[in-house]
Order: structure tokens, then C-alpha cells, then sequence
């Protein structure tokens, strides 16, 4: 029989995986992809600490705290993917001896969420966000589309493969030229090498990740100390101790009857197994309470919050940290190229969970995450790629998943206007420049006739030259560069324009850009002078 927790979870779950295979352009106009991001507390509490500033995106969180109120820590049992990502993992291990599981024996960890909330806090206090090192929805978001994904999509491609030449016989004609595009993703493997040892965590205690490290959890769990809905043991209990060594969260005391609610995930697995049927969940004021069920030492609290603040110093004073003023003058790399749309860098820095949302959305995979190429801040930012693929016009799909506003939701048309960058020509290494061999290219490529082959003095042959009013950035010619490694043309950050607010279109006037597409801008795709069409990750293509 299946539990009251999986009817529940299970389908929330599903709803999770499709939402983030949805997150792709075009995407559907009535769907919220980025939905679950929307709910996760930490997220929501720590942006806007960050940005000084009332997020609506990331609002609907508020509501999974005041459920804690009433229900517990629900949002942990049921509809967090991570969570249930870790009960598949432990579900899958079960087989085992349960071991003593009361509250009392198995809390030696359990304030470190807490430590780990506070200091995120002093962090967040002193303007630098690292909430991403924790979000269960970030790490759930990075982990099943930098990882997950490109696994599906390439065992697909191997299954197509290999039944390809019986395909015809059993009807499928219209499979055997099918073939999945395969994105790639820059730190695929340490996202997935960090989520595993989550999942391997549970090997010492079940959901350890959730019961002692998850500062979402702890959010949540000082919300649901004394929740309306709570855990009642009736004069039927025999002391068995069954519900003791099944409750994942080990928040049932040695005397059966006393519960830490603040650690309850109102899973109902307690009253599940026990076989007098003596545990129930009712709406009660009156139970037995937990001593120092939630211990805040304040001489700990202090601690950690002077840690996080310590730790932002340090941060801060990196010499590569992008704090967006004059002087000192930041040490910004010229590869750093940011998507359209995006806000001024300390904003974006504030606001970016690092979800992988909007590079999982991309059509083109451009965009990548980085490493330390933005400073120890911008750690896991995305940025355009453009040797591996052009920004497309035609998408704006970035802006429109990112939960917080790190990015602006832009219009295709008001996207053309948001310049990212400016192309530059390295003569060393072009073709037509250094070799003066014919190379049209890079001209018939650009979507804004930002480039020109001329006959220059000197020269028996045409060479690329870039008006940079009309340059918008997108990186196409860098992407088509048949120059062998480093392309002979680069996009770099100069002449970017980022607002936080205002018509990309006006700025673009004022400064006296004028970016005019070679073809208009359909609805989902742009046919240009390319000699194919672009596909988003997961599109099926001919061979």
C-alpha cells in the first residue's frame, strides 16, 4: 500500500521534472517553470536580505513558512525535490537494521543548520549571498538539469541507435532520423559529485542532509515549534519503539510520546507503522513540549553570525570581487559576458541564486556557469559562452525563468536593444587580416550587419571590419570563427548596457545604437543567413 506521503510527493515531483524539462524556448506563455524556486524560503528570506529590496518573484515563499505555523515543516516532506530526491536514495538502502533513531540520540548535528542560517544571515548583512552553497531548490535545479538531462537525452541517443535499423519494421518510420541534441555544462561534475554525497550522507543517518545541514529546513523549522497540526500519542502505545526507528527525521524522543515538531516533516510514517494504531495527527494545543528542542546558544549565534560576516569581508576585499565602482577599479576579465537583460553587476550578483534555471532554459547552451571568473561572489554566475554558440535574438527565455530578477524579463524585440557586448577583430589570427585569404564568414553570419568586408589598402583581398553601433553582442561571428581554437573575433563586455530599470530601446537611442536584424523576428525561431537553424537542447533533429 502506498503511503500518504508519496501520493503526495510523488506527483509534486513529477510536476518538478516537467516544469524544468518545460524550461526551454519556446516556453509556454501559462506555465510558471521556475515555480519551485518560488518556494523555497531560503531563497525568497535570503534574496531579499541581500538586495535590500521586495522580491515578488520569490514572495510566494512567505506562505511555505506560515504553513509552518499550522502544519510543520511540510514543505520538507512533501514538496521539496531535494528532499524527495533523498528519500529515493534512502528508500533505496532500507534493506538495512534500523539503529536507535530517537531525538535525543541522533541530534549531535542538528544545530548546525542553524549555524549555518545565522551565518548566511551576517553574510547576507554585510551585502554578499551565499545561500546558493545551501538552497535544496538550487542544488535540486542544478543537479537534475547539468546532470540528470544530458544523461537522459544521451541514453536516448544510444537507444535510437541501436534499434534504428528494426525501426521501420515495427512502425516507427518517423524515428529513424531522429537524434537528440546533448547540451553541455560547465561544473556538471562537482554539482553532481556534491549532491551524491548529500545522497550517500544518508548512509549515516536517514535525510542527514535534512536534519542537520539544510539551512531552507531551519527557516522553516523555527516557524514549526508548536504547529496547529501536531503528532498525539494515545493510551493505546505499548512502547514499542517502532515509530522511534522509523521516523526519517528522528524527531520522536526515547519516551514515545514527546515530539520535536520543529524537526517533524508531518509524514505520517509514525502513525503508519505503529500496530495499536495509537499515533495520530489532530489539531491539538496541549501535548508534551521537547526541552531545548531548538538550542540557539547565543554565545553560538554571535559565532556564527560574526563567521559570516568574516566571511563577506574576505569576499568583498577579493581583489577580483565586481563591486561595480570606479575606484578601486574592478578587475572584471574581458571574457565575462552576461546574458541580456541582466542587471548591473552587484545587483545581478545579489539577486542570482546560481539555480542554473536560465542555463538550462538557453537555446543555444551558451550560457554557462562560472567559476571564479566574476570573483569569489559571482561563483556559479552564468555568463555567454559565445565560442561555444551565439546568443540567439529570437529568445529571451532567460529573463523569464529567473525566479529573483537577476535577470529582466525582456520581449524578443526589446531584447535586441539589450547589448551584451561589443566584437573585436584580433588581426594576428584572423584569416583574412594575417593571411589574406578570402574569409567571409564572420560577415554573412552577423544577424545586425554589424560587419563588413572592405577592401583596404594593403590588402588583395576583403577584410572584416565592425561598426560597433551596431554590434549588439550576440557572439554569432565568435561561434563561426573557422579559426581553430580562440576565435580571430571576440566578444567582450565593452559598451554593455544593464539596467535595473527603463526601455533597453531609449538607452539604446540615447546612445545612439541601432541594431536592425538581417530577417524579422518570428515567434520561435530566426532564419538568418546561417546555413542552419538553431535548436534548443533536447530538440529532435534529422541526422
Amino acid at each position: 500500500m502506498i503511503r500518504f506521503q508519496r501520493l503526495l510527493q510523488i506527483p509534486l515531483f513529477v510536476l518538478f521534472v516537467l516544469l524544468l524539462w518545460s524550461a526551454a524556448h519556446p516556453l509556454p506563455g501559462w506555465l510558471d517553470v521556475g515555480l519551485f524556486l518560488r518556494f523555497d524560503p531560503l531563497i525568497s528570506l535570503g534574496s531579499m536580505a541581500v538586495a535590500r529590496a521586495f522580491i515578488p518573484g520569490v514572495a510566494w515563499a512567505l506562505i511555505i513558512v506560515g504553513l509552518g505555523l499550522f502544519l510543520g515543516r511540510v514543505f520538507c516532506g512533501y514538496i521539496c525535490p531535494m528532499g524527495a530526491t533523498i528519500d529515493f536514495a534512502d528508500w533505496l538502502r532500507a534493506k538495512k537494521k534500523p539503529r536507535e533513531n530517537s531525538f535525543e540520540e541522533g541530534g549531535r548535528y542538528r544545530h548546525l543548520k542553524y549555524w549555518f542560517l545565522v551565518g548566511l544571515a551576517g553574510s547576507a548583512l554585510a551585502g554578499i549571498s551565499w545561500i546558493f552553497l545551501f538552497s535544496p531548490l538550487s542544488w535540486a535545479t542544478r543537479f537534475y538539469s547539468f546532470f540528470v538531462y544530458p544523461l537522459v537525452l544521451m541514453v536516448s541517443n544510444v537507444f535510437l541507435d541501436t534499434f534504428r535499423p528494426v525501426l521501420p519494421h515495427l512502425g516507427f518510420d518517423n524515428l529513424t532520423l531522429v537524434r537528440l541534441n546533448v547540451p553541455q555544462y560547465n561544473t556538471n561534475l562537482f554539482v553532481a559529485l556534491f549532491c551524491f554525497a548529500v545522497l550517500a550522507s544518508g548512509m549515516i543517518r536517514p535525510r542527514f542532509w535534512c536534519r542537520n545541514l539544510c539551512p531552507a529546513g531551519a527557516v522553516v523549522a523555527l516557524f514549526s515549534v508548536r504547529p496547529l497540526f501536531r503528532r498525539v500519542v494515545s493510551e493505546d502505545c505499548t512502547q514499542c519503539r517502532k515509530c522511534v526507528r522509523a521516523c526519517p527525521m528522528g524527531a520522536i524522543s526515547r519516551d514515545v510520546e514527546t515530539t520535536a515538531h520543529s524537526e517533524c516533516i508531518t509524514c505520517l510514517k509514525c502513525a503508519e507503522v505503529c500496530p495499536e494504531k495509537a499515533v495520530s495527527f489532530k489539531v491539538r494545543r496541549k501535548v508534551p513540549v521537547m526541552v531545548k528542542e531548538v538550542n540557539l546558544d547565543r554565545r553560538k549565534v554571535l559565532s556564527a553570525g560574526a563567521a559570516g560576516i568574516a566571511v563577506a569581508a574576505v569576499t568583498l576585499t577579493n581583489l577580483h570581487h565586481l563591486h561595480g565602482k570606479e575606484s578601486p577599479r574592478p578587475l572584471r576579465t574581458s571574457r565575462l559576458i552576461r546574458a541580456p537583460g541582466s542587471l548591473p553587476e552587484p545587483e545581478f550578483q545579489d539577486r542570482c541564486v546560481r539555480c542554473g534555471e536560465c542555463v538550462k532554459a538557453c537555446l543555444t547552451n551558451t550560457l554557462q556557469p562560472v567559476w571564479f571568473e566574476a570573483g569569489l561572489a559571482g561563483l556559479w554566475t552564468p555568463k555567454v559562452t559565445a565560442r561555444l554558440a551565439g546568443c540567439e535574438q529570437a529568445c529571451a527565455a532567460c529573463g523569464h525563468v529567473c525566479p529573483t530578477g537577476a535577470i529582466r524579463p525582456l520581449s524578443p524585440e526589446e531584447k535586441l536593444f539589450a547589448k551584451i557586448g561589443t566584437a573585436r577583430i584580433d588581426k594576428s589570427r584572423c584569416i583574412a587580416w594575417e593571411q589574406d585569404k578570402k574569409c567571409l564568414i564572420c560577415d554573412e553570419i552577423c544577424p545586425y550587419n554589424a560587419i563588413s568586408s572592405q577592401f583596404l589598402p594593403g590588402h588583395p583581398v576583403t577584410v572584416p571590419v565592425i561598426d560597433e553601433n551596431k554590434c549588439n553582442g550576440c557572439g554569432f561571428c565568435e561561434n563561426k570563427c573557422p579559426v581553430i581554437g580562440e576565435s580571430a573575433i571576440l566578444v567582450e563586455p565593452l559598451g554593455e548596457v544593464r539596467l535595473a530599470a527603463g526601455s533597453y530601446r531609449e538607452k539604446a537611442k540615447e546612445l545612439g545604437l541601432v541594431f536592425h536584424a538581417k530577417t524579422e523576428v518570428k515567434d520561435h525561431f530566426v532564419l538568418d543567413a546561417a546555413d542552419e537553424k538553431p535548436f534548443p537542447p533536447g530538440f529532435i533533429t534529422g541526422q
